[in-house]
């Protein structure tokens, strides 16, 4: 069985294997999700592929048969943004991009990360503030935890799951000829019978 090789892998490795140290020859962490293509202007389209039955999840097939070539799949699908190939279904309508299009496209997000280095991630300003918080969410300072422990009004004096009682709590408890239950839930009275 040969090996496919998909071209935007290829043609700009630097953007998927943002740590080259963690590569080797035949291994690495490659992160699929970046952005590998850059579009300065409109891409050439070639033609349209509308998918029928026997090409549904198949966009190695549909390469193959637009382009000769199985391994033009990864130009297809992110031109189209397609970023899962099953999803490919019966009646969808894909443009082909011409080979200089996408060749104009790779060597422009070369070019982008030659200019800025930092430009090789997709900043997403939520992302970025869901990470500040994040870090923020584990540094909590020891005067803090101090304050934060002094203002509990109730501290039980064994750490217990909810649903277990501590030592001195009951669980019935009889109060003015009526049987309470839980009375040590909550704080509040109990019900008295209208009559």
């Amino acid at each position: 069985m040969a090996n496919l090789t998909i071209d935007t892998l290829q043609k700009n490795k630097n953007v998927f294997n943002p740590n080259p140290e963690n590569q080797t020859e035949q291994y690495g962490i490659w992160d699929l999700t970046r952005s590998s293509l850059l579009f300065n202007s409109p891409p050439s389209i070639e033609s349209f592929f509308v998918v029928s039955d026997n090409y549904e999840m198949r966009p190695d097939l549909i390469a193959a048969v637009v382009y000769g070539d199985q391994g033009k799949v990864g130009s297809l699908l992110k031109f189209n943004s397609i970023s899962n190939p099953f999803a490919i279904e019966k009646n969808r309508y894909l443009i082909v991009p011409s080979d200089d299009s996408v060749t104009n496209s790779v060597s422009a997000k070369k070019i982008a990360i030659q200019n800025n280095p930092s430009s090789n991630t997709n900043t997403n300003p939520n992302e970025v503030f869901k990470k500040n918080q994040e870090q923020k969410k584990f540094k909590v300072s020891e005067g803090r935890k101090k304050f934060l422990q002094s203002k509990i009004k109730n501290q039980p004096n064994v750490i217990l799951p909810p649903n277990v009682l501590q030592p001195e709590e009951k669980s019935i408890e009889k109060r003015n000829g009526f049987i309470v239950f839980g009375p040590n839930a909550g704080g509040g009275g109990y019900n008295k019978p209208q009559g």
